[in-house]
């Protein structure tokens, strides 16, 4: 068993990928790892692995691989290569494995996640999913909406920009238009980072209104302008 590391190309699961290219010879687990993951696409990370177990042993030399498939649901692969002149076909199991960011702590709401934070782990591609995170540089600055244990997979969407409206403490209402500014007291419905957009109750007037947080306990309103008492 071999592990590999290569760019991706194009995603072509499940289908045979013909190379009438021929290349230079060389050990049969590394020239069928280098194809496998050519076919896995851009949907993959490109420091994935792939670790190749052939289902019977082959130590001759590979000309060239001619063919080669992966069921992504099984692992399992064929291949047919040239060697000496004559065509073998093959047959064995190809583990996909990405690395997954996970905390090495306990990261409660509100904290800022740093890289200390974090370590990665690999996981086969079929474990790690699409709906976990997975890449550390995409953590870094953010805050969790929960709390995050030690050692594992971050949920996309479990993590924002660090909270700066608390709900129920006071915030500035803002409104612009062009040169026209206007400023209100209010009390602030949900919390949220920057860009998040919450709803906030204007003190004068006890109206609420939506709008987009843009700083610390500030909150941008679009569209009408912001309710006042007459």
């Amino acid at each position: 068993m071999r592990s590999l590391r290569r760019p991706l190309a194009v995603l072509l699961l499940g289908a045979a990928l013909a190379l009438p290219r021929l290349a230079a010879a060389g050990p049969v687990e590394t020239r069928l790892g280098e194809e496998l993951l050519a076919s896995l696409g851009p949907a993959v990370p490109a420091d994935a692995q792939v670790a190749v177990t052939l289902g019977r042993p082959f130590d001759g030399p590979v000309d060239a691989v001619r063919d080669v498939g992966l069921d992504p649901r099984t692992g399992t692969f064929q291949a047919r290569i040239l060697s000496d002149g004559r065509i073998v076909e093959l047959t064995g199991r190809a583990e996909v494995e990405v690395a997954m960011p996970v905390p090495v702590r306990r990261i409660r709401p509100g904290e800022i996640i740093e890289a200390a934070d974090l370590t990665t782990v690999r996981l086969s591609l079929d474990r790690a999913g699409s709906g976990f995170i997975s890449s550390p540089e995409a953590l870094i600055g953010l805050s969790p909406r929960r709390q995050m244990p030690a050692g594992r997979l971050i949920q996309v969407g479990s993590v924002g920009a660090p909270i700066v409206v608390q709900r129920n403490r006071p915030v500035t209402l803002v409104y612009e238009d062009g040169a026209l500014v206007l400023a209100a007291r209010g009390r602030a419905l949900q919390e949220g980072g920057v860009g998040d957009v919450v709803r906030v109750m204007n003190i004068a007037s006890s109206t609420i209104v939506t709008g987009t947080v843009t700083g610390a306990e500030t909150v941008s309103v679009n569209g009408p302008r912001i309710p006042q008492r007459p």
